[in-house]
Formats: structure tokens, C-alpha cells, sequence
């Protein structure tokens, strides 16, 4: 053999071996990624319903304060409507 195929023989290795080892490499990282891209969801969805039981929260205390606020006005508005057919019928 001479020096030309040689080289051209050892090129050919070292490309196939840094593919092996590019292949190797992201055999290892994907699984790494993969599971710190889980981990990173689950907390971003931990937090959203955290966000959401409090939002939640806030808009049952407010309906409540509203059904109070409107049961309080409509008794008021009806005792005023008795008291003025009351006052019509004397």
C-alpha cells in the first residue's frame, strides 16, 4: 500500500469513528435531556395549578361576597315593596 491509501484509510477511520462517538454522545445526552425536559414540565404544571387554585380561590370569595351583597339588597328591595303596598292599603 502505498502513503496516499493510507492516509485515505485512516481518514476514513477517524470520520467513521468520531461518527461513533458523535452517535454515542447523543445516546447519552437525549435520556439527560429528556428527563430534566420532564422534570421542567412537571414543576412549570405544578405551578400553573398553583396559580389556578389560587385564582380559583379569589373568584369563590368574590362570588360569595356577591351573593351576599344581592340576598341583602333584594331582602331590603322586598321589605320596601311591603312597606309601599302597606302604605297603599291604609
Amino acid at each position: 500500500m502505498n502513503t496516499q491509501k493510507k492516509m485515505a484509510v485512516a481518514g476514513v477511520g477517524l470520520v467513521a469513528a468520531g461518527f461513533g462517538f458523535g452517535v454515542v454522545g447523543a445516546m447519552m445526552i437525549v435520556p439527560a435531556m429528556v428527563s430534566w425536559m420532564a422534570s421542567l414540565m412537571e414543576k412549570s404544571a405544578d405551578r400553573l395549578l398553583g396559580h389556578a387554585e389560587s385564582a380559583s380561590k379569589t373568584v369563590g370569595t368574590v362570588a360569595g361576597t356577591l351573593h351576599r351583597s344581592f340576598n341583602e339588597a333584594t331582602k331590603a328591595g322586598v321589605a320596601e315593596i311591603r312597606r309601599g303596598a302597606m302604605d297603599r292599603a291604609v
